[in-house]
This record gives structure tokens, sequence and C-alpha cells, in this order.
């Protein structure tokens, strides 16, 4: 295992990261709260690029009714992970929720499992809510980038009250959106959806210039040998942001770039790359040599990964 991937992901859990690299050398180092998590190189460096790192968004939802398949339409539109935990097998079907990962047992069972989520956003809206406080219960004693429960005022505060009584800490409690949703006046499942999707995309949104990782590229980079690609500066109208990542191993490529020739091009020269690092630049206009259409210029970090590193 590579411990540098291995660290920078238990390190995603607890919220964004800071990413400071030395893009001359390669060097590396994560940082959260100012303070330093892990780095690949034995010595100090000074980085010339910083960057905040956030886990791409992952829903968890706590049933798998009208609001929930609503709100699923939703985030699938906008490509995000999904899980779907629900005691109703004829709801919780694969033609509801094709691209979910998909949980069928009673909530007892449901909520004695962990599920691969690096602090996902839960959404809590359970049938007849027979099990809301059994699913914030679950939710307050992990970690959490959102905790929405559905209801009203007065068994929201009620179901709060609960868990500080119970032990929780009340600023965690407090931060729970319950009644869940920006107030837009929504009535039907589908605006009901539309106002917890908006106060979702607003949290994920409420910290300025980050770039967003796959947390499974960082399990996969942790296991495999390979090569790491990243934008690392563009200009113009490049389709990727600065931090966009693509693994390229011997057999396969896990995550993106921005596809077309560039990415074309960028597996082929990692595969063929003698020296553990290298940064390359390219030119995405028509004129240039991938005779791209998109416009500006991109620079590439490629940097070999090893197991024990």
């Amino acid at each position: 295992m590579n411990k540098y991937y291995e660290e920078f992901l238990k390190a995603l859990k607890g919220g964004s990261v800071e990413r400071r690299t030395n893009t001359a050398t390669g060097d590396e180092a994560i940082y959260q709260n100012g303070n330093i998590i892990i780095s690949n190189c034995k010595n100090s460096f000074t980085p010339d690029l910083t960057e905040t790192v956030k886990a791409e968004p992952h829903l968890i939802l706590f049933g798998s009714g009208h609001i929930a398949k609503a709100l699923y339409d939703l985030a699938a539109l906008q490509h995000m992970k999904i899980t779907v935990l629900d005691d109703r097998e004829e709801l919780l079907t694969e033609g509801r929720f094709p691209y979910a990962e998909r949980y069928i047992a009673p909530f007892a069972e449901l909520l004695g499992r962990e599920y691969a989520a690096i602090a996902p956003y839960y959404i809590i809206f359970t049938h007849g809510h027979s099990y809301d406080t059994d699913c914030l219960r679950y939710a307050l004693s992990h970690s959490a980038s959102y905790i929405g429960m559905i209801g009203s005022k007065a068994k929201s505060e009620k179901a709060l009250k609960e868990m500080i009584e119970e032990g929780f800490d009340e600023g965690k409690v407090r931060s729970v959106h319950s009644p869940i949703g920006l107030k837009i006046g929504a009535e039907t499942p589908e605006e009901i959806a539309v106002s917890i999707m908006a106060e979702i995309v607003s949290t994920f949104r409420s910290e300025k210039h980050f770039s967003t990782l796959d947390p499974e590229l960082l399990r996969v980079m942790a296991a495999e040998e390979g090569i790491e690609v990243r934008i690392i500066e563009k200009k113009g109208s490049a389709p990727r942001a600065v931090g966009s990542l693509m693994f390229v191993t011997s057999e396969r490529i896990y995550g993106t770039i921005g596809g077309g020739a560039i990415e074309q091009q960028a597996i082929q020269e990692a595969r063929s790359m003698k020296d553990p690092f290298m940064t390359k630049e390219y030119n995405l206009t028509t004129s240039g040599d991938l005779g791209m259409v998109c416009g500006g210029e991109e620079t590439l970090l490629f940097r070999k990964t090893e197991e024990n590193a």
C-alpha cells in the first residue's frame, strides 16, 4: 500500500484539505487545519501551488419514497455518488434507482453497517418518519459534510433536543438542517427535492476556489502502482479545472483530465515515461500539436506511484 494516498484519503474524511506542491520537483504535502498530515518526500520544500481539495459529494438517502426518488434524479443528473437505504424492497428497485448503491434490510440492520463514503451528505426521510431519529443518531455518529432531516419545526426541535440530551455535541446537532431544504415555498415531492438539492449545493460550494477529488481514485492509487496525471495549470477554455486527476496503470485508466486528444496523448506519455516525475505543457488550440478546438493551454504533472511508499 502507498501510505501517502492512504493518509490523504483518511484526511478527506474530516473535510477539505490543502494540497501543497512544488511543481518543479513533484514534492507534495497534505495539510488540514494548518497541520501537516503527510508528505511524499522526506525533506522540507517550498510549494509554488496550493489548492483546497474536497471529496466529490456522496449522498446517502435514508428512505426511497417520492422525495427520495426526485432527489436521486437530481443527483444522478449531476453525476453524484448516491447510496439509498430502505427496508422496502418494492420501492428500492434497480428500475427506480439504477445508478445508486442500494441496501435493502430492516433499518436496525442497515444502521449497524458502515458504508464506503467520505464525509457524505446524509438525507433522512424514512417512511412515516418511523426511523428518522435512529438515522439521525447514526449520521451524528459519523463524519458528515451535511445532515438533513425532513419534518416540521416542532418535530425537528424535539429530535435535536433528544440528541443533545444523549450527549452528542450541541454544535454538531444544531448544524443539522431540519426542517430540511431552502425556503422556496416547495410543496410537491419534486419541489421539495429541488429545495434540498439547492441546500446541498450551497453547503458544498460554501468554500471558494477548490478542486474536487473522487475518493475512489485515492483508494486505487493507494493499492496499485501507476502514474498520477494531474492538471496543475490551465489558461483559456480548457475543459477541466486545475486539480483534475487521472490515474494510469498498465491495464486501466481511472478518472479523467477532460477526454479527447489531450487525454489520449497523456496516457501514452504516462505509460512510456522513464523518470519518476515530469511536467508537460499542452496547447489546446487548432494550431497546436493536438489540433483541439476548445482553446487554451494546460500543464500536466506526471508522477509514478509505488507500493509501500
